[in-house]
């Protein structure tokens, strides 16, 4: 584990987002965890700063959450009730979507030991929204 890693373990476990160190283990494994076909929810994928690509050059691995599952066609809202009606008379199209309803910022060091802040990078939390 890089000098790095170790300091943006203890920045995320500071600011609340990474409660769990276990992606930190010595194989990393597994980057990806997610259950096809569940329900909507926040899943974190362990990846290396250039492969978010966004043009940051640093030997750095990030928590990077998104949201993905199954969201039910139950309306919960009057907008839910009118779009269900109008996908009943072929008038609209789709369904809830799952999505993020908060993101956090993600924080890394780049190849010039600099702190990076990437506000908003990462979904901190979920929701099915019509």
């Amino acid at each position: 584990m890089t000098r790095g890693t170790v300091l943006l373990l203890i920045l995320w476990l500071r600011l609340g987002v990474c409660r769990d160190p276990g992606p930190w283990g010595p194989r990393m494994a597994p980057r990806l965890r997610r259950a096809p076909g569940g329900p909507c929810q926040l899943w974190s994928l362990a990846l290396p700063v250039a492969e978010l690509g966004l043009g940051y050059a640093s030997e750095e691995t990030v928590i990077f959450r998104y949201c993905a599952g199954a969201c039910p066609r139950g309306a919960r809202s009057q907008h839910g009730l009118a779009l269900a009606r109008l996908r009943g008379q072929g008038r609209a199209h789709g369904g809830p979507c799952c999505r993020p309803t908060r993101y956090t910022d993600v924080a890394f060091l780049d190849e010039r030991h600099r702190w990076q802040r990437l506000p908003q990078l990462s979904a901190a939390a979920c929701s099915c929204g019509s």
